[in-house]
């Protein structure tokens, strides 16, 4: 193989396996298994005190 064929047998490489990599990346996207459970358990908890039971537990101590 001469420069010129290597060149855009390399060329021909890259698209090919940036196309394959974007193309995996677009049907993982596309295709989620999440189920309801599933995404209730990854949904964010929302972190609330309660400050009249800290000052019981606190008491408790003493």
């Amino acid at each position: 193989m001469n420069r010129k064929e290597l060149t855009i047998l390399s060329i021909i490489t890259f698209i090919t396996v940036t196309v394959w990599i974007i193309l995996g990346i677009y049907h993982t996207k596309i295709n989620s298994s999440i189920e309801g459970i599933q995404l209730k358990n990854t949904t964010p908890l929302t972190a609330s005190f309660d400050n009249d039971i800290i000052k019981e537990l606190e008491k408790r101590e003493e």
